[in-house]
């Protein structure tokens, strides 16, 4: 979404996704160890690195088809809807503390922040390198245990793709940081700003690299001449011969394949740049018309700030996200670059991308309310909307 790194700052609490599971922080590169994870009925497991900090809130949460549910629990039974693992690091020892959260849970449009929740602590276990660590408590709250392993942050066997460039004017090269990360670097050669790209692997669309698109909004992502570095998920499959695990040959080779330009140029695989400008232009379109209501009722001197929240969030919850013509001819203007034939589906994608805009704000307001709320004097909502707005 435009402005994520910006919002990231202001949001109390934030956290990243991958492979079904949420890591409340970014794994750091002093991590010794990391944890393997592996589901009831999936082969693959999932491996989450865990820093030697422990000032960081460091947890996993798995919820809706990551939470695997005993076939035997009675139905109509209390369930719960969110599983949490916290970690931390003591010395030589991991210690792994399990809680469970009974309630209506939505990690995109939740109505209430799951720290709300009932929740039920089972146990705290702990573990040393290549210890195996158990959770049985989880059946008496009628889910399938996990099983977990302590591991060595880094594989020694590290993921080390070839690396391609389809787009002339950016280079790419890649660089391993532990099991679950490696780090990708692009060096803009061009004259003109990236505002956009996206990466895959082994030439392929939609393949299974962790960061498929990249978007920096109306401010540049990489400028000309310069660099960008991001964090880029390791694709892991397999399967499992006589209980032993086995896995997939990981792809080859690791593919910038298209990059958008501020000036609504391209290089690189077309449709993918396309789809890329129907996305970010329903971003910039939805967060204008945030902004212009927003405004409005900030204005309102007659309000609080707490109704000023709620007018707002029921301003953005009732907003259209569906284009009209004159929307969809601003992006045919903005992005000239493109035939007709490669931009089959920018209506859907720049509605889509509207919809997702408005829910992101949305979810964004909601996370800091109750600071809004309790520390009025420090940040004024009119203040935080202002911060917020600069990334815009």
């Amino acid at each position: 979404m435009l402005g994520r790194i910006c919002r990231c700052l202001l949001v109390i609490t934030f956290s990243y996704e991958c492979m079904g599971v949420v890591a409340a922080q970014p794994p750091t590169k002093d991590g010794r160890f990391a944890v393997e994870i592996r589901s009831a009925n999936v082969t693959t497991p999932e491996y989450v690195t865990i820093p030697n900090s422990n000032t960081l809130a460091f947890n996993s949460l798995f919820y809706g088809r990551s939470l695997h549910r005993l076939e035997n629990a009675k139905a109509g039974t209390d369930q719960p809807s969110l599983l949490k693992l916290d970690y931390k690091v003591e010395g030589d020892t991991v210690f792994i503390t399990a809680t469970v959260f009974y309630g209506d849970f939505d990690q995109q449009s939740s109505s209430v922040p799951f720290e709300r929740l009932r929740r039920q602590t089972l146990a705290t276990h702990s573990g040393r390198l290549n210890d195996s660590v158990a959770f049985p408590e989880m059946e008496r709250a009628g889910l399938e245990p996990l099983a977990l392993r302590i591991v060595t942050a880094q594989s020694d066997n590290p993921y080390l793709p070839l690396t391609r460039s389809d787009v002339p004017s950016v280079q790419i090269d890649y660089t391993p940081v532990d099991r679950t990360f490696g780090t990708v670097t692009l060096r803009n050669l061009s004259k003109k700003a990236v505002n956009a790209y996206k990466v895959g692997n082994s030439g392929e669309t939609g393949s299974g690299v962790g960061i498929e698109e990249e978007k920096g909004g109306l401010c540049a992502l990489i400028a000309p001449g310069s660099s960008y570095q991001a964090r880029i998920g390791i694709p892991h499959s397999g399967r499992t011969v006589n209980e032993t695990f086995i896995e997939d040959p990981q792809p080859q080779y690791l593919v910038l394949q298209s990059v958008l330009f501020a000036d609504g140029s391209y290089e690189g695989d077309q449709r993918i740049a396309a789809e890329m400008a129907e996305r970010e232009f329903g971003d910039h379109v939805q967060l204008v018309r945030i902004g212009r209501l927003a405004r409005t009722i900030l204005a309102e001197e007659r309000l609080d700030d707490a109704a000023k929240i709620e007018r707002i969030r029921n301003a953005i919850q009732q907003l259209s996200a569906q284009p009209d013509s004159e929307i969809l001819a601003q992006f045919h203007a903005q992005f000239p670059a493109f035939s007709e034939d490669v931009l089959t589906k920018a209506e859907s994608n720049i509605s889509h991308a509207m919809k997702g805009e408005s829910s992101s704000m949305d979810h964004l307001i909601e996370e800091n309310e109750p600071i809004l709320r309790q520390n009025r004097t420090i940040l004024p909502l009119a203040q935080w909307w202002a911060a917020i707005s600069e990334c815009h």
